[in-house]
């Protein structure tokens, strides 16, 4: 079973077993144990920032508000993701400027909630690392940071931000040991992490760090499918 953190971060105790009602009956519909954590204040929340994952996160408190809260926390942990929580839709430009992912509008619509906090949930959820030889050596690659593999010869070159690695593996074999929610086969030849594309025109797919990739013409359906489903996963 997937775990998910979240902190809650509201002056107001309703809305805490409001959110806490409707999630974690979401999640366990989805299987994911949901682990909660409630302040209710931003004074201590700041206390426990280098703890925090994700946090909803309420714009309008007493003392210091979200806005403030935020600029700190992140600051402290700048990997943290926060959802914005406001009845003040004047305050989004605020929000945008401290970095917030996603916002929720008071009074809360369980669909703009669900999708808020399952779009953080997504760019947390962590991978198992990929472990290949080199040269005689094991490297721990982050399944995340990994671009794409092509085929070459009988080796497989996997495509990192900064370098470039040869390995002795087929392209199946090393498919089998990849996550499929990231990774998917668009070409005999290619294997492309799908969170790193930034576009795709006439199926020549151009990753977000310059390189390119070729989808063959039956596999094209199946790519542009994946992209959709990436679009609303991972935000």
């Amino acid at each position: 079973m997937d775990t998910f953190s979240l902190t809650i971060c509201d002056d107001d105790k309703i809305t805490h077993e409001v959110v806490a009602k409707y999630l974690l009956k979401f999640y366990k519909k989805r299987n994911v144990e949901l682990q909660l954590q409630h302040f209710y204040n931003a004074k201590t929340l700041l206390s426990h920032a280098e703890d925090q994952q994700t946090i909803l996160m309420d714009i309008d408190m007493p003392e210091t508000d979200g806005i403030a809260a935020s600029e700190k926390l992140t600051l402290l942990n700048p990997n943290v993701n926060i959802i914005m929580l406001t009845s003040k839709r004047e305050r989004f430009k605020d929000a945008f400027r401290i970095g917030a992912t996603r916002f929720v509008t008071k009074p809360i619509e369980l669909s703009e909630l669900y999708e808020a906090v399952e779009s953080a949930r997504k760019k947390q959820r962590t991978f198992p690392d990929l472990l290949v030889e080199v040269n005689g050596r094991q490297w721990k690659i982050n399944q995340k940071k990994l671009y794409m593999a092509e085929a070459y010869r009988n080796k497989t070159i996997l495509y990192l931000k900064d370098r470039n690695i040869s390995v002795n593996l087929t392209l199946k074999n090393l498919e089998a040991r990849l996550c499929p929610d990231l990774f998917l086969r668009v070409h005999k030849s290619f294997l492309v992490n799908m969170t790193h594309v930034a576009d795709i025109q006439d199926r020549v797919i151009t990753l977000n760090n310059g390189i390119r990739a070729m989808v063959s013409f039956r596999r094209e359906t199946d790519v542009k499918k994946k992209l959709f489903e990436n679009e609303a996963y991972w935000g």
